[in-house]
């Protein structure tokens, strides 16, 4: 079995099916594709269940209770038997032959983490527009890489950018963040500092649907969000402390410091509705000291800047460089 394809649901009976649809053209002698019902209470999984008893190689495996993303993805992890992993969301259009020619190439070349790239999709008008233009690149050092597509402006965290190596994953024991928004931030990071062979690739192999009732949608519900960037910052902060000084380090220092930066700029860049908005600069300005110290610290002066800025007033901060 070559690939695992994980795919956590809940409540998005409207998307999975054109999910599934493309995903059952990857090669299914090949291929497995985990179902990870995540214990929703819409026709989701009757759907699910439906296509399952269609291909062979397609499964569901229910949670006991509703866990959230990253343990549902966590869910697949473990019973994937698939060299390589690949995390599909459920609402996201994968385009699969783009997706097994990423997956033949991180085989032939023995890749940890083979890295691609993704349009956007919008779910209301159909309007797709590319992602970071990234380009091809030879294997090389993961941590090597992730510094190279910070430098370029080009790095996203996002985990269906990529397919990982399972064995990789398990001999480092990397698995989803727990509890937490941005999980993503935790887990496509650490993975690229430990690979020893990674590599990106110019092929578009998912369109990411850009929808209002998303997890990134529903952040104008309350402020919570604030606290996971918080949390991605403390923690990637204490890998950043673990590298040797150098390029790997500072441009890992300066992701931390841009998240930092991101709690206040976010706040108009979502839309919030006012009481929301309150809320989360009300957390900015509680932990100003905090979040300023990331990007004070990032060792990139623009970075600095800002978080300087954001050490004095939130407020003035976020009217300076706050999103819209």
């Amino acid at each position: 079995m070559l690939l695992s394809v994980v795919i956590p649901f809940y409540h998005v009976e409207k998307y999975i099916g054109a999910c599934l649809t493309l995903a059952a053209q990857l090669p299914a002698q090949d291929c497995e594709i985990l179902l990870v019902d995540d214990c929703g209470c819409d026709g989701s999984a009757v759907i699910a269940a439906d296509f399952c008893a269609r291909y062979a190689n397609m499964r569901v495996i229910r949670r006991e209770q509703n866990g959230g993303l990253s343990l549902a993805r966590n869910t697949g992890l473990q019973q994937a038997c698939g060299e390589y992993v690949y995390f599909l969301d459920s609402d996201d259009l994968p385009r699969p032959q783009a997706l097994w020619q990423l997956v033949l190439a991180a085989k032939e070349q023995a890749l940890d983490v083979a890295k691609a790239r993704f349009v956007y999709f919008d779910d209301e008008t159909g309007e797709e527009t590319p992602g970071p233009a990234i380009g091809r690149t030879d294997a090389m050092d993961g941590g090597a890489l992730f510094a190279a597509q910070c430098r370029a402006g080009l790095y996203e965290p996002m985990v269906w950018q990529c397919v990982y190596r399972r064995a990789f994953l398990e001999e480092n024991r990397l698995t989803m963040a727990d509890g937490l928004l941005f999980e993503d931030e935790l887990f496509q990071a650490p993975a690229l500092l430990r690979a020893r062979r990674a590599a990106a690739f110019e092929t578009e192999i998912l369109r990411y649907r850009q929808r209002a009732g998303s997890i990134m949608g529903s952040f104008a519900r309350s402020s919570r969000w604030c606290a996971s960037y918080l949390e991605v910052c403390r923690r990637l902060s204490a890998l950043a402390g673990t590298l040797p000084a150098g390029e790997v380090r500072n441009a890992l220092s300066r992701r931390v410091g841009q998240i930092a930066l991101s709690v206040v700029k976010n706040i108009p860049a979502y839309g919030l509705p006012e009481p929301v908005a309150r809320e989360a600069l009300a957390f900015a300005k509680a932990h100003k000291s905090e979040l300023s110290g990331y990007a004070l610290h990032s060792g990139d002066a623009l970075v600095a800047a800002q978080g300087a800025l954001l050490a004095l007033s939130p407020a003035i901060f976020m009217k300076a460089y706050g999103r819209t």
